[in-house]
């Protein structure tokens, strides 16, 4: 074991003691520092990768739509063309019903004479 210090040194033993401390303390939070650091700049990496592979994934995906709309819309407009008669009565079936289904939703029906001339 140590021997403690005379009594006269003890001022000085204390100074070094609490320079000691106050270093180690400094070392401690400059690592703590680093390590933070460290740290953001791992969690910015992967936020920016993450974000580079959605942002791809997604213009796939636009283009994948892109191009099913498109193939879509010319199919759309030969079968127009090769059969014109059934489009357009199954245009004219389709808005007749609606048009009924429509008017039949507003529809109230009419008061009786009792209705009426109730007082």
């Amino acid at each position: 074991m140590n021997n403690p210090p005379p009594f006269d040194q003890l001022p000085q033993a204390a100074k070094d003691l609490a320079d000691h401390a106050t270093q180690a303390a400094k070392d401690a939070a400059q690592r703590g520092i680093a390590a933070t650091q460290a740290a953001a700049k791992d969690a910015t990496q992967a936020a920016k990768d993450l974000y580079k592979t959605a942002s791809v994934r997604a213009e796939d995906l636009y283009h994948t739509a892109a191009v099913r709309a498109e193939d879509t819309l010319v199919q759309s407009k030969q079968y127009v063309r090769e059969n014109p008669i059934p489009v357009v009565l199954g245009a004219f079936t389709l808005g007749l019903t609606l048009g009924c289904l429509l008017g039949l939703s507003h529809h109230q029906p009419e008061p009786t004479l009792r209705d009426r001339f109730r007082w």
